[in-house]
């Protein structure tokens, strides 16, 4: 699916047939997109552990790369909370990587 935004491109994962009524198969787009979503979030994740960041920041739509970029930094921000009692330099290593 094209955005109506520049010129980003989201495939999804699954083929859509649109039968039917105009309101069903709307409706069906809508499912087909979440679904690649969540699909292309799940891998996206994984491979942010794989390759340098700089790699893995442009081979993913742009709203995806922003969701797994916030959940990380917020996991890395938790972590970091939860070390501050023994590391006064805790919020400061969790953004070294």
């Amino acid at each position: 699916m094209h955005t109506n935004v520049g010129s980003e491109y989201v495939e999804f994962t699954t083929v859509l047939k649109l039968l039917g009524k105009v309101e069903t198969y709307m409706q069906d787009v809508i499912d087909t997109m979440r679904t690649s979503l969540k699909e292309i979030a799940g891998k996206s994740l994984v491979k942010l552990g794989q390759v340098k960041k700089e790699e893995w920041i442009k081979g993913d739509p742009a709203q995806i790369t922003l969701l797994i970029n916030i959940l990380t930094w917020t996991k890395d921000v938790e972590i970091a909370f939860g070390k501050l009692a023994g590391n006064k330099n805790a919020m400061e290593d969790a953004h070294k990587h």
